[in-house]
């Protein structure tokens, strides 16, 4: 047991039948990385400003790629339709002429957002309210960051989470037995042992736990660039186990990380502790208080905090927020909270994944929301595996109803917030603007994109709302016919340390089974290879501050085109897996790409409990104002799909008082 810590309507694809081919997704869109980019600088050109220019660009399809196959194939992470739309919106193209705005209709409810938090508060007001609500998604397909990849690679159908992924067992949400979840492990089983092995191989139920928390569980390789070697590099596996003895790094940063492994707080604390590290950033408590003072220890640290949580690194977030991380302790978990009530629950909990990482518990929500909007039967198999029905999702005469495709470009009171008794949001869809009316509006978009959208807010709140800054994240799916080159390896994680590399992180993932039915688990079968890329090597430890570090590091996500991604994987793939078997061109079935420009929230010092005597930021937007109420897992600070179910379910119930 592991502990824890616009769509095509009328496509008639069989993924069952449909192969996809090498030619379909490499080699074909070499067009020069970075071309379609206009005037925007380079990310080495980035790294060295002091502040990136603003964004004033339009994207094209060659920039977002291949989206694979299946319901997910027309929406993979932002794809260029949602960021051009977004920057849009960002540059006030839709605020200045209402004119030729098409009457949509009115409702009790409108939900700006189809992620967790507004599929949550969608599910709170059909519980418990009355009247009907409408939810907008500006993405061609629901579910936020929890959406999957879908590809067939030699006949087997594989699937990876796009973002969001993971779920702890036992769950510890209430909502997820409404929602028809299973609520009996025996329901839920993973496929833990590869066929075909020389020799056992552990393999992690997710992709994010030997990240960090339970990188021990997994056999994990650390690849580093060593110039003493014949061939410039060396593998080095759970260098944990002892000390580092093996990697080629300073013997100081070797006993930094083992200090920093195993340290604990003697002193008494702070009677006010959790506000006293919400004061310093992460880096500042590592140096003072644990004696860290070696880059490569921070090289190790950053990538890794920023693509389990925050997107960036120690330099910039707050050490409140680290204390709550998987990995190194560090900060010694200061915090006395946890989701789980005692020691012993923890010890028999597991941190697992559906195939599609967390659109299994998103399209659970839709069907729960919308019974005929997934075909089949409310069944483990038929919810994950059955095709959205897309014209069941905004039928005349339900409850609920959801439009995607459609982005929110205004939401102003009809009056004065103070007096108002209906809020009207305009939306685009198709590039047509329409407009909604609702006796009250829950926002579950994010602080980057409701800053333009909110109209008429108070000062105080705009001004909270500029204290939000969001770290990058790009996922590319990578599916590889075989993965004989790990197992030659002896691993079924990587971990490589390289600021010129591209990713720090891949690995497998052990596949749920569903009715008998699993991905292969094999390494003479296909895989999908999840590479999560952080831009922490950018811009973290340069001295930028955080606003400064989180455009940045969008504009580098933003500066890498499809054809340069495609071209990286294969370069990183080759260095570190070439003498092993491994073969790009004959190896590699697929990639697909997934750009989050803001994944993340990334809280900085005083985003908990306040600075300077002011409140935390998050406490002013909760409040929201007039009929417009706010609810968004990154309130919270951790991104989770129960914290974001939570502040859906806060904000639908305030704002159910109003309707």
């Amino acid at each position: 047991m592991t502990k824890r810590r616009s769509i095509d309507r009328n496509r008639n694809d069989d993924l069952r039948d449909l192969d996809i081919t090498r030619r379909d997704f490499v080699g074909g869109t070499m067009l020069g990385a970075g071309a379609l980019l206009l005037d925007m600088a380079a990310p080495g050109t980035l790294r060295a400003a002091d502040t990136p220019p603003a964004f004033d660009f339009r994207l094209g399809e060659d920039w977002t790629g291949p989206g694979g196959v299946g319901d997910y194939k027309l929406s993979n992470g932002n794809t260029h339709h949602v960021v051009n739309a977004a920057h849009s919106v960002a540059r006030g193209d839709w605020l200045a002429d209402a004119s030729g705005v098409t009457d949509a209709g009115e409702f009790d409810l409108v939900v700006v957002g189809g992620g967790f938090s507004g599929l949550m508060a969608a599910h709170t007001f059909k519980r418990d309210g009355d009247g009907t609500c409408l939810v907008l998604d500006n993405h061609p397909i629901f579910g936020g960051e929890a959406k999957q990849n879908e590809l067939v690679v030699d006949g087997h159908h594989l699937h990876a989470p796009q973002g969001s992924n993971g779920f702890t067992w036992p769950p510890y949400h209430d909502a997820w037995a409404e929602f028809g979840l299973p609520t009996d492990l025996e329901e839920l089983q993973w496929a833990r042992e590869p066929a075909g092995m020389s020799k056992p191989l552990r393999v992690p139920d997710d992709s994010y736990q030997s990240m960090g928390a339970n990188m021990r569980e997994a056999d994990t390789g650390f690849f580093y660039r060593d110039s003493s070697r014949p061939n410039g590099y060396k593998w080095v596996m759970d260098p944990w186990a002892n000390g580092f003895r093996d990697a080629p790094i300073p013997e100081i940063a070797k006993r930094e990380l083992m200090t920093m492994e195993h340290f604990q707080w003697r002193d008494p604390l702070p009677d006010d502790w959790k506000r006293w590290l919400d004061s310093m950033t992460y880096k500042d408590f590592l140096v003072k208080y644990v004696g860290i003072t070696r880059s490569e220890v921070f090289d190790y640290l950053d990538p890794m905090l920023a693509a389990t949580f925050p997107g960036l690194g120690t330099d910039v977030v707050s050490a409140y927020h680290a204390s709550w991380m998987p990995g190194p302790e560090a900060v010694a978990r200061l915090s006395d909270e946890s989701e789980f009530d005692n020691e012993e629950e923890f010890d028999e909990s597991l941190y697992v994944s559906f195939p599609g990482g967390n659109a299994g518990i998103a399209r659970h929500i839709v069907k729960t929301l919308i019974p005929d909007a997934i075909e089949g039967e409310h069944s483990l198999n038929d919810v994950v595996y059955g095709r959205v029905n897309w014209d069941a999702l905004d039928r005349g005469g339900q409850k609920v109803r959801m439009r995607l495709g459609s982005t929110a470009v205004r939401v102003e009171h009809m009056g004065s917030p103070s007096s108002a008794s209906k809020v009207e949001v305009v939306y685009v869809k198709d590039g047509r603007p329409y407009r909604v009316r609702a006796k009250a509006v829950v926002m579950s978009s994010g602080q980057w994109i409701n800053k333009h959208v909110a109209q008429g807010k108070p000062e105080s709140l705009a001004a909270a709302m500029d204290e939000f800054h969001n770290g990058p994240m790009l996922t590319v799916n990578v599916a590889v016919r075989h993965w004989r080159f790990l197992e030659n390896l002896g691993i079924s994680c990587a971990r490589w340390f390289d600021r010129e590399g591209f990713g720090w992180y891949t690995g497998l993932r052990a596949p749920m089974v569903i009715d008998g039915k699993h991905m292969p688990i094999d390494p003479g079968k296909p895989t999908m290879l999840t590479f999560y890329v952080p831009f922490t090597s950018t811009v973290s430890q340069t001295g930028m501050q955080l606003p400064e570090q989180s455009l940045a590091a969008r504009h580098a996500l933003f500066a890498l085109s499809y054809a340069e991604i495609e071209h990286r994987v294969r370069e990183q793939m080759t260095l570190m897996f070439g003498d092993y078997g491994f073969d790009a061109d004959r190896d590699i079935a697929g990639i697909i790409t997934n750009r989050w420009g803001h994944a993340y929230i990334t809280p900085q010092p005083g985003f908990y409990f306040g600075k300077d005597g002011n409140p935390a930021p998050r406490d002013v937007v909760r409040k929201g104002y007039g009929r417009v109420r706010f609810g968004h897992s990154e309130l919270t600070g951790y991104q989770l799909w129960t914290t974001a179910c939570d502040e859906g379910e806060r904000a639908a119930k305030e704002a159910m008082v109003l309707i």
